[in-house]
């Protein structure tokens, strides 16, 4: 189905958005911000995604850095995965060297972002967009 590589492709997202996030994961009060770029984005320093606790705001890079064409369900789906598990394993302060440092990406993190994959493509239509 190549429904999302035409022009109603913001459209899709926001279905896919919602499918997953509301439906889902069932996190009702997290609203999609879609990242607009106006110029090629710098590959050392690039954003997929981010998340905003206090404003229940996921926002997703949805075309690609370089040439603006829009982003595999794939990739989206994956993207979503990781920043769900931001809200289900939150970042967390810890002493290091003398520091206090926030944890956002841990081992137990990264668990959770599998699971959260496994999650998805376990459901009838999201399925298809993975490799078997």
């Amino acid at each position: 189905m190549t429904l999302y590589k035409n022009e109603r492709y913001h459209e899709f997202v926001e279905l896919v958005f919602h499918q997953i996030v509301n439906k889902l994961f069932r996190y009702k009060n997290y609203k999609l911000h879609i990242i607009n770029r106006r110029k090629p984005a710098n590959p050392d320093s690039l954003t997929l995604g981010y998340i905003n606790f206090k404003k229940k705001i996921i926002a997703l890079d949805i075309f690609t850095p370089k040439t603006h064409k829009p982003k595999s369900i794939n990739s989206l789906l994956r993207t979503l995965a990781h920043e769900i598990a931001h809200i289900q394993k939150p970042p967390y302060y810890q002493r290091y060297k003398g520091r206090n440092i926030v944890r956002q990406h841990f081992p137990a993190f990264y668990n959770q972002v599998d699971k959260n994959i496994v999650k998805i493509k376990k459901d009838p239509y999201f399925k298809q967009y993975f490799r078997q």
